[in-house]
């Protein structure tokens, strides 16, 4: 029990459980050691603080134990100052404390209670694991009151936590909550933190162009394991484009072909962008090219650099129908016949022969019910194109917050690229602070601006860190965060991959053997939502943001 300075101190724990409670008073007396006899209480100083136990014996040693607590305390030494506890009060009426031989009696029988206590909670634990209905603790309302943390079911304290132990306000909630494992990282899991602190370090190297005697200092497995998985992540342009005469020679042949396969592609990506251009010029429509398709010109030091899938492109809402259309009257087909207009952040994705999908969006974020998409188009956000008035850019400010939130919102699954993103805008463009905490407190969106520099400081050195962050985050969310950053990108969104002439060398594949590819895309997936659900545990600041887009969509 915590205490403060005499002549009365404020109880906080429950280590004197049942007789004292977190916020009981108790009246103190500066007593000699000879006046006290066991089965009193008394208030002394430890380490520091002062601490209200029962007293159990006086000889051969003077030794305390608090009487919710199985063991007790270490003997106090001969020159410790004593308090008595002769009473002590609690919502506003007094109460005598028992002493002596009466008190002893009062503290075998709460100490009898105990035993029976922790047989009951074994018990109850027992049904928690065999129950199929289970709720966590950390789903429940919690409140930090110093070193106690108290947890709350429909506004009722059922449980409180202090230093790791717990004490049940409600035993049958000890049938029904449970506690997350609190463990150490495994030997392979420390194994794939220390590759994934590498391969970030190298990819803030690659932007900042000294990636080559990094990867050099490396051995020759590591990097080839680097190659490998650099290319499961879309980066063979990157790595070639970087890494070129320091590449293993199998691995520098194929990140050529993937090179230019991705050049090929951008060739038909920039050709119909320009041809989508003159068609929304004709039909007097505004709009602004989005992500990847924006940022692979304006920021890489090459368009190919740039994994890019579909074309997205951002419309005003009163003239999204129009143009939807009007590109279906030019040819471009939509799987779906009948599309609830505005129900979804962007409409149907639509196709054409020879041309990359395109995604024609109303609203850059998921939660619409943030803010207003018309202030898109403002001079904070947007820029108009010179000599184009219809064609409109976002502000690097605008990207880079829009790239956050795209991260927390996907909680960290395949972050890399974003992270990459955000470091090339920051090399590219001297972005303003000030602006960026404006369009996020205007966005509605409050996210931890500092958090990717807290995450990946591998990849953004001290300098370069924009905005600082003071979230405690466990070594087990770091781990988990890292592994969704570096999920292998489905062959779909890597044509190259897909290609069969673009194969990993002979020995160094990890795609799966036909037979077991169900239970390889099966186990691949469980794997990211048990990762998901120990983010959701142990740092519910990095899901918060889908967490709350679940509970507006359900209303």
């Amino acid at each position: 029990m915590t205490a403060a300075a005499a002549p009365s101190c404020l109880i906080a724990g429950f280590s004197m459980t049942p007789l004292l409670r977190s916020g009981d008073r108790v009246f103190l007396q500066k007593v000699e050691r000879n006046e006290v006899e066991p089965g009193d209480i008394v208030v002394f100083s430890r380490q520091g603080k002062k601490i209200a136990h029962r007293v159990i014996r006086t000889a051969p040693l003077f030794q305390t134990q608090g009487d919710g607590n199985p063991q007790p305390d270490e003997p106090l030494a001969p020159d410790t100052e004593l308090f008595l506890c002769p009473s002590f009060e609690r919502d506003g009426v007094t109460t005598p404390l028992r002493r002596g031989a009466a008190g002893l009696a009062e503290f075998r029988r709460n100490q009898r209670l105990l035993r029976r206590r922790e047989l009951q909670l074994k018990f109850a634990r027992l049904l928690c694991r065999l129950l199929p209905f289970k709720l966590r603790a950390e789903q429940l309302e919690q409140a930090d009151f110093g070193r106690l943390r108290v947890y709350y079911l429909r506004k009722r304290p059922v449980a409180m936590e202090q230093e790791g132990r717990w004490h049940w306000l409600s035993l049958p909630c000890a049938c029904f909550i449970k506690r997350a494992p609190r463990r150490e990282l495994t030997g392979k899991e420390k194994n794939e933190e220390r590759f994934a602190a590498l391969f970030f370090r190298l990819l803030g190297a690659m932007v900042s162009g000294t990636a080559r005697p990094l990867f050099l200092e490396q051995s020759e497995p590591l990097r080839r394991e680097l190659c490998r998985r650099g290319r499961l992540q879309g980066l063979s342009p990157l790595f070639y484009y970087t890494l070129t005469d320091a590449l293993p020679p199998e691995w520098r042949s194929l990140f050529q072909l993937d090179f230019y396969t991705q050049s090929q592609h951008d060739l038909r990506y920039s050709g119909a962008l320009k041809q989508l251009a003159e068609l929304f010029r004709a039909a007097g429509t505004s709009f602004i090219p989005l992500k990847g398709g924006e940022l692979a010109y304006e920021v890489y030091p090459h368009p190919a650099l740039r994994l890019r899938r579909d074309m997205d492109i951002l419309f005003r809402r009163p003239e999204v129908e129009t143009i939807f259309r009007t590109l279906q009257e030019n040819g471009w087909q939509s799987g779906e016949q009948r599309h609830p207009f505005f129900k979804r952040h962007h409409l149907p994705t639509l196709f054409h022969p020879g041309f990359p999908p395109l995604e024609p969006h109303w609203h850059i974020l998921k939660n619409r019910t943030f803010f207003d998409p018309e202030m898109l188009w403002s001079l904070p956000c947007s820029r108009p194109e010179p000599g184009d008035p219809l064609r409109r850019r976002l502000t690097p400010e605008a990207h880079y917050l829009l790239t956050l939130y795209n991260m927390f919102f996907d909680r960290w699954q395949f972050a890399c690229r974003a992270l990459l993103d955000l470091a090339y805008l920051q090399k590219k463009y001297p972005l303003d602070r000030d602006l960026i905490r404006s369009l996020n407190r205007e966005w509605k969106l409050n996210l931890d601006l500092g958090l990717c520099y807290r995450l990946f400081p591998e990849m953004f050195p001290e300098g370069q860190r924009l905005f600082t962050s003071d979230a405690a985050i466990p070594e087990r969310a770091r781990y988990a965060i890292r592994r969704l950053a570096l999920l292998e990108y489905p062959e779909a969104i890597m044509p190259f991959l897909a290609n069969s002439s673009g194969a990993a060398p002979a020995g160094k594949t990890s795609e799966p053997h036909r037979r077991g590819l169900f239970r390889h895309f099966r186990k691949k997936r469980t794997e990211t939502e048990k990762l998901r659900a120990l983010l959701a545990r142990e740092f519910p600041q990095a899901t918060e943001l889908k967490l709350r887009y679940r509970r507006e969509k359900d209303c």
